[in-house]
């Protein structure tokens, strides 16, 4: 798949949970300070966070300075990782997860990276071949 050889180095992928957390210095963001370096996003996540954002007041320009300065590399939502987080629609309708929340998942099944969440339901998937690590 395409989306291997442009995360050459990256050891884990941060869903928009963890990324607030940092923003907002919350509980756990400490882990995120430890791993932003190395870390990836979905691009449905980046959208998640820039919604979040825009919502909380954040001007357009500060969230670009964020994104820039924060997000180390977003990787596109493809054709593949879009099947697979569909198929996890069904997985995970009893947790009450967002778009992005699977789009996380399935990109973390995919590249077989751990996944940092501040969303604790997260913890009580089941799920074959996930690596979900929780900040807090």
């Amino acid at each position: 798949m395409q989306i291997n050889s442009k995360l050459k180095g990256k050891k884990c992928l941060l869903d928009t949970s963890a990324l607030i957390a940092l923003l907002k210095k919350e509980s756990g963001y400490e882990v995120i300070e430890n791993v932003i370096a190395s870390s990836a996003i979905s691009s449905v996540n980046l959208s998640e966070l820039v919604a979040v954002l825009t919502r909380s007041g954040v001007s357009e320009q500060d969230i670009d300075e964020i994104i820039s300065d924060l997000v180390p590399e977003i990787v596109p939502f493809c054709e593949a990782i879009s099947i697979k987080t569909g198929k996890l629609a069904k997985l995970t309708q009893n947790y009450g997860l967002s778009l992005g929340d699977r789009a996380c998942i399935a990109l973390g099944i995919t590249l077989g990276l751990p996944i940092y969440t501040a969303d604790k339901v997260w913890a009580e998937l089941k799920l074959e071949n996930t690596d979900i690590r929780l900040i807090r």
